[in-house]
């Protein structure tokens, strides 16, 4: 009997998690897939939590990648380290490869408090990512206090990219949230994806083009998945 590969993946700010799994579910149809959200990202029980399955892969997108950086001491040694549109610290002026000024992130929090209807802010910042939901997966994923706890922790958690050095790292050229070409001098062994932004359509596909069967790829966690592209 076939066994099939786990796959816990970690979500980005915002992103409802039966939208994210099945998503990934659609690119690696043999694989038993889960989704989670941190709602306390900083907290150390609920990561060991998270983990207590002992995924063969676990992927973190975008704020899911800061958050398992963060929490990489409590990840099963034998498990596979993917980070799709990685950050080591999103704020612009920790020139760690993110593109947004403190000022707009404190704003979207600030938004975030004030306003009645936050479901304008979550489009404005889907938009911007590439991510387009069908409106039902739409409708207020989290608690307007769980997500100001994301944009805190997007707002402080930083890591160092030697974090990052077992892990397999790709994310897209064009992102406008993230410096593909600074991160790359900070991950040498990132992967930059032609034609693609901060969505996760595309570099799932990616990825599952070097899916090679159950608990096996065809690289190792510190090679590059993708051929690279000269800088």
């Amino acid at each position: 009997m076939e066994t099939k590969i786990k796959i816990t993946v970690i979500c980005g700010w915002a992103l409802p998690k039966e939208w994210f799994r099945q998503l990934v579910k659609n690119y690696f149809p043999k694989a038993e897939v889960r989704a989670c959200y941190p709602k306390n990202p900083e907290n150390e029980e609920e990561a060991a939590e998270i983990f207590d399955s002992k995924p063969d892969w676990v992927i973190g997108y975008s704020l899911g990648s800061l958050w398992l950086l963060l929490h990489k001491n409590s990840i099963p040694p034998q498990t596979k380290i993917i980070l799709m549109s990685p950050i080591l610290a999103f704020p612009a002026e920790k020139n760690l490869g993110g593109k947004t000024p403190l000022g707009k992130l404190k704003y979207q929090k600030k938004m975030l408090s004030s306003s009645e209807d936050y479901l304008t802010s979550l489009k404005g910042f889907f938009d911007l990512s590439g991510i387009h939901l069908p409106e039902n997966d739409l409708q207020q994923p989290y608690s307007r206090e769980t997500l100001i706890r994301g944009l805190d922790f997007l707002e402080t958690a930083s890591v160092s990219p030697q974090a990052a050095k077992d892990c397999i790292a790709i994310m897209g050229l064009r992102d406008p949230l993230l410096d593909g070409n600074q991160l790359k001098k900070l991950i040498p062994h990132l992967t930059l994806v032609e034609e693609c932004d901060h969505s996760p359509h595309k570099l799932l596909s990616h990825l599952a083009q070097h899916y090679d069967g159950p608990g096996k790829s065809s690289v190792q966690a510190t090679q590059p998945i993708i051929p690279q592209r000269t800088l």
